[in-house]
């Protein structure tokens, strides 16, 4: 498909949300003959050139782990967070078509990767994406409505979480689980569940009076965080010109996983470089490369019970490990 139509603008705006990112010094010449077997052999005149070499990656710091740490947010417990409950995915902004599209690259993109997917056309959608000409103004809405979609933050960062500010933006609503099945919302101010009777009161199933984990192990401490729901908002204005099948690709990859960091250009190859900023044209991928697919491979089947370092090293060697093979059969081509 070619880039998605300025046309696409006015369209957006009829979306709603629904469910509720050494200078070598230059040799004299006339060297005395003395000197002449010493010296290197003159040249002409030289102007004052630094050459300096590439910096040796260090052997020490492994790149696929640096970005782990670096995009991949943990949650209170130092966990990352995946989806337990099947994916369900609605677009809205868009035309019917490109709607459809997008959903179903974010479906295809999590059956790849091993995520759960619920295949019922009448699910309730816990991936809602909206394509929006004005972001903030849809932003300020849900801020109203359902601020129960931006999941856990610091009271100081409401403004910032509230904000608009990339061409297209993710939150995440994610949950705490004990080994008994308890589990909570992770939220700025935990309310109430449903059937508590308070009004507009998220869904959370809770056992016990709280969870918790156990003692005794630096592996884990059977606790694990859950993604509830991902919301992402693109200005429809900023992707206009950009290729449907990479913006797809972009918002199934921010499905997936919580993000943070995505405005800083990366090193390795990464759909998420659509978006960054700062990035050469080479750096920009529009499609999801080996190395997010192995990162959210590693992500999905990594125990989601273990420590946070342990998940890390498991989904840091998937990445790598796709990212290496990649570069073997590119080699061969």
């Amino acid at each position: 498909m070619a880039g998605l139509s300025r046309r696409l603008v006015g369209i957006a705006g009829a979306a709603v949300l629904a469910a509720m990112w050494a200078a070598s010094p230059a040799f004299a010449t006339g060297v005395e003959p003395a000197q002449a077997t010493k010296a290197p052999p003159a040249v002409g005149n030289v102007s004052g050139v630094t050459v300096t070499a590439p910096e040796k990656p260090n052997p020490l710091v492994n790149p696929e782990s640096q970005f782990v740490r670096g995009h991949l947010a943990e949650n209170r417990n130092q966990q990352y967070a995946r989806f337990r409950d099947p994916i369900c995915v609605r677009v809205l902004g868009l035309p019917p078509e490109f709607d459809a599209f997008i959903a179903k690259r974010v479906v295809e993109l999590a059956e790849e990767v091993k995520a759960p997917v619920d295949p019922s056309p009448a699910c309730t959608p816990n991936v809602n994406v909206i394509f929006s000409p004005k972001p903030q103004a849809q932003l300020d809405d849900i801020a109203k409505r359902r601020d129960v979609l931006f999941g856990y933050f610091l009271k100081a960062e409401t403004k910032k979480v509230t904000t608009f500010t990339r061409p297209i933006q993710a939150w995440y609503l994610t949950r705490a689980r004990d080994t008994l099945g308890n589990n909570i919302l992770e939220l700025l101010e935990t309310p109430p569940c449903v059937g508590s009777g308070a009004p507009g009161a998220p869904p959370c199933d809770i056992k016990a009076p709280a969870v918790m984990g156990k003692a005794g192990s630096r592996l884990g401490n059977d606790m694990s965080t859950e993604l509830v729901h991902a919301l992402i908002l693109a200005d429809a204005t900023k992707v206009a010109d950009a290729k449907i099948g990479a913006v797809a690709d972009y918002v199934a990859v921010l499905a997936l996983a919580r993000w943070q960091g995505l405005e800083h250009c990366n090193a390795l190859p990464t759909i998420l470089n659509l978006m960054a900023d700062g990035c050469e044209a080479d750096a920009i991928a529009e499609a999801a490369t080996p190395g997010d697919l192995g990162l959210l491979e590693g992500l999905y089947t990594v125990n989601p019970r273990e420590s946070g370092s342990q998940q890390r090293m498991t989904i840091a060697g998937r990445m790598e490990t796709a990212v290496k093979k990649d570069a073997a059969e590119g080699d061969r081509r």
